[in-house]
């Protein structure tokens, strides 16, 4: 290395032992005799310079300093490759360690000063392939759970779920409990019950009738084994959104199911979108479906599925999209982001799966009064008892006997539309004349009362008084949302089709997603 200085020679060399000889540093141990040939002498220069009056640790200190603070921002992990003089300084801090006893220090800098680079080891990462799941903004999902958990079937009874949660040695005395036992038997299907016992003792059991409301049991306080109390707690469960995109290539249910889609929440895409898309013959592989809904959380664990609040479905490459919204009077369906209704006003048929015993005809020969009687509606032939569904949202404005038609409900519908349902052998429980009824409401029960062969449903369609086969007509677009509801409706409804904008990136990219995917 060659080294200018002001009292020597341009060509003069300096050793190592030159440098630190100025700093008052002891020079290294002697090397071997294989290499003392090599060993550089001090210079003249040198040897006459003094000792500082500073005490040699602080001199050492500042020194050290200096370097680290020259090269504190230098990433050690990184590939960057150093300039000479960086290089250098940087080598020059390591070479005081024991490795380097015994080696010429200024042929090492000179061979590495060059072209010194960090170790290979050390290089920049790639970016991972795929997001990391997180959940953010709530409480981590349990992977430790102490609760047992059931969702009720249609078939159980209070002994038989007590069981399903692990309660085998507390079903006596839970049952000895009416009130317990009462609200055990008013559970119904997708019920959840979920019970967490420590060290095998009961401490707690939730009976959830619904997402809003559970039964929470818990030992009492009365010091008696075996005694139970239990109350009404609301607001138990967490609501989430969740996330989900994927492409059908197996099938619907499949393929939702393997990106984590409940059962329940694929059903009711198929409703909503049943108006547009025949999912008997239309599905075709690559149809892309994107959803945002809400999944229900109790102390970590997730339990069930609740609401669709926003689909989009690409069939054929044709895009259909949907939006929940609340109307004014309590009631939630689905519109399209314009606020069209996605439902038509009407359906065809009042009776599911039933037959078409007489069409519409104005000059049919009546059965039991063996005389041409215009026949104004379509009758339906099911089993007495079968349930009867209101067609289309309206306002009961009639309900009781009502001459041959037996007994009847006449429901008014918006822009002059009626429908009449005739023969029925009872009504639904608290329906009474101005109740507001929802479409796939069920207003009675098919019966034959009236002049009736057999039984049937007599449905009639009219609009300003005026009857058409229901079977033929034209039936009127969505009715629409009153001007309040729409501006509400557009207020509320940006969110959720952002979101459905994101996610339709990933449906066109055909990238499987769902709400555990990124942040």
């Amino acid at each position: 290395m060659n080294l200018r200085t002001d009292n020597t020679s341009v060509d003069a060399k300096k050793s190592w032992n030159d440098v630190i000889g100025q700093f008052d540093i002891q020079p290294l141990n002697k090397l071997d005799q294989s290499s003392s040939s090599a060993k550089h002498t001090p210079s003249p220069a040198s040897r006459q310079l003094k000792t500082p009056a500073l005490p040699p640790w602080v001199i050492r200190s500042a020194v050290f300093m200096t370097c680290f603070a020259s090269l504190g921002n230098i990433p050690f992990q990184s590939s960057k490759t150093l300039t000479n003089t960086e290089s250098a300084s940087l080598f020059s801090i390591s070479i005081e360690t024991d490795d380097f006893q015994g080696v010429d220090r200024d042929n090492v800098i000179l061979a590495n000063s060059e072209s010194f680079q960090f170790d290979p080891e050390f290089q920049e990462l790639p970016l991972p392939q795929r997001a990391i799941e997180t959940y953010i903004g709530h409480q981590v999902v349990n992977t430790d759970s102490q609760w047992a958990s059931y969702t009720v079937k249609s078939y159980d009874n209070p002994s038989n779920i007590l069981h399903k949660v692990g309660l085998d040695h507390s079903v006596n005395t839970l049952l000895r409990n009416e009130e317990v036992k009462t609200v055990l038997n008013n559970l119904t299907r997708d019920n959840i019950v979920r019970a967490r016992s420590v060290n095998g003792k009961l401490t707690q059991l939730i009976l959830a009738s619904s997402y809003n409301k559970a039964y929470v049991v818990t030992p009492s306080n009365s010091g008696f084994k075996g005694l139970w109390e239990g109350k009404w707690v609301e607001h138990i469960f967490e609501i989430r959104q969740a996330r989900a995109s994927f492409v059908i290539r197996n099938g619907l249910y499949f393929d939702g199911k393997k990106v984590g889609v409940p059962g329940n929440t694929i059903r009711q895409i198929i409703k909503v979108f049943d108006w547009d898309i025949d999912f008997s013959h239309d599905i075709r592989v690559g149809d892309k479906v994107t959803l945002v809904y809400e999944e229900v959380f109790h102390d970590g664990d997730k339990v069930g599925s609740q609401h669709l609040l926003a689909a989009e479905f690409i069939n054929k490459g044709k895009q259909f999209r949907t939006v929940r919204f609340t109307r004014d009077d309590g009631k939630s369906d689905f519109f399209t982001p314009t606020g069209r209704e996605m439902k038509r006003a009407f359906i065809r048929t009042p009776v599911a799966h039933a037959r078409v015993s007489s069409h519409f005809n104005p000059g049919r020969f009546h059965p039991v009064l063996h005389k041409l009687k215009s026949h104004k509606g379509t009758d339906f032939a099911a089993k007495r008892g079968t349930p009867i569904m209101a067609t289309g949202n309206g306002i009961v404005q009639f309900k009781g006997r009502k001459g041959g038609y037996g007994n009847i409900v006449i429901l008014s519908h918006r822009d002059g539309y009626t429908t009449r349902y005739g023969h029925l052998s009872k009504f639904t429980p608290k329906l009474a004349t101005g109740t507001k009824v929802y479409q796939g409401d069920i207003i009675g029960y098919v019966g034959s009362t009236g002049l009736a062969t057999g039984p049937h449903c007599h449905y009639e369609f009219r609009q300003n008084g005026i009857a058409a086969d229901p079977m033929t007509v034209k039936l009127p677009n969505s009715l629409s949302l009153t001007p309040h509801e729409l501006a509400s409706f557009r207020t509320k409804a940006i969110n959720i089709v952002l979101q459905l904008n994101v996610l339709h990136r990933f449906a066109v990219a055909e990238l499987n997603i769902n709400s555990a995917t990124g942040g």
